[in-house]
């Protein structure tokens, strides 16, 4: 059995403010080329993993945590066939996490809703985005939460026009921060009202017009808008308002697509533009060093995860 998931560009914590009981708030959408995983039963109740070391632990906590709830009769064999840059800002902890443990309760005719499973494996916490995507695909917009660990609620869930493609640009040795070094800036982390009003402003009356117009143009522009100003407000822990290994080249695509900006912490910057622009695009964007930075296309993924048997 194979489970193939989306990778996700994360577009920004909405609320830092902490001007309200709910808290944080997100938006993204999910791309195609995420994680190819390969799943099979084992008679014996042992697990076998086929992956990099921080894919091993991955799944065995994932195995260890449902084996703990649903008492599994055997074991796993894992293969890890094809996935996402890790810590990025492309979505791979979350992806790996549901994949594999999706994978496991398919394979054992297991039925748990993604939304439980997420709690489960402790990605509801992390993750509305990366939770919402691999179950639906598209564009996603969550509503922050009142408790820490809660999964927040779906606000807007909608398909990304097809034609869309994102020019995507990151560099091959460096990550961005991951959740243990994420977590004490979360936490310290206070910005004043007017960046999450100014964001709030753009998803409501650009970025969720823009979505059900179809307007590629107007969904570019806010978009960089609102990519400034989450960069502003993360400023401080960052070296500036886009990751300095980027942040010419977010300059550039602001120029040359619809509209630019950095998923998550990044270190990935991509560039919104039509699926019949990516070649001149990429011309354009003469300052990648291709030996130094990993560049693709991605395309969007309107329907989550994937299961199939070969």
């Amino acid at each position: 059995m194979i489970v193939k998931t989306p990778s996700r560009l994360h577009f920004g914590i909405i609320d830092l403010s902490r001007s309200f009981r709910r808290g944080y708030g997100s938006f993204g959408l999910c791309l195609e080329n995420g994680y190819e995983i390969e799943i099979n039963s084992k008679s014996d109740k042992t697990l076998e993993v086929k992956g990099d070391e921080r894919e091993k632990k991955i799944v065995e906590k994932v195995y260890s945590l449902l084996n703990e709830k649903f008492d599994f009769s055997g074991g796993f064999e894992v293969i890890v066939k094809e996935r996402i840059p890790s810590h990025v800002g492309l979505g791979s902890t979350t992806q790996m996490t549901l994949g594999s443990g999706y994978g496991m309760l398919k394979a054992v005719d297991q039925k748990v809703e993604t939304s439980e499973l997420a709690k489960i494996l402790n990605r509801a916490r992390y993750s509305a985005i990366g939770t919402y995507g691999f179950q639906y695909g598209g564009f996603i917009l969550e509503g922050g939460k009142k408790d820490k660990d809660e999964l927040p609620p779906l606000l807007f869930r909608s398909k990304v026009p097809e034609d869309w493609r994102f020019l995507i640009i990151c560099p091959k040795d460096m990550k961005g921060y991951d959740e243990q070094e994420e977590r004490p800036i979360m936490d310290e982390l206070r910005v004043d009202k007017k960046y999450a009003e100014r964001i709030c402003h753009n998803i409501l009356m650009g970025i969720l017009p823009a979505m059900k117009e179809k307007n590629i143009e107007l969904f570019g522009e806010h978009l960089t808008r609102i990519q400034k100003t989450v960069g502003e407000s993360f400023s401080e822990y960052q070296e500036g308002v886009y990751h300095p290994a980027v942040d010419e080249m977010v300059e550039k695509l602001i120029e040359k697509t619809y509209g630019a900006g950095q998923s998550s912490w990044g270190p990935t910057a991509y560039g919104l533009v039509r699926s019949d622009q990516v070649e001149e695009v990429k011309e354009n964007i003469s300052l990648v060093d291709n030996d130094n930075y990993r560049i693709w296309i991605g395309k969007p993924n309107n329907h989550g995860a994937t299961v199939y048997v070969e």
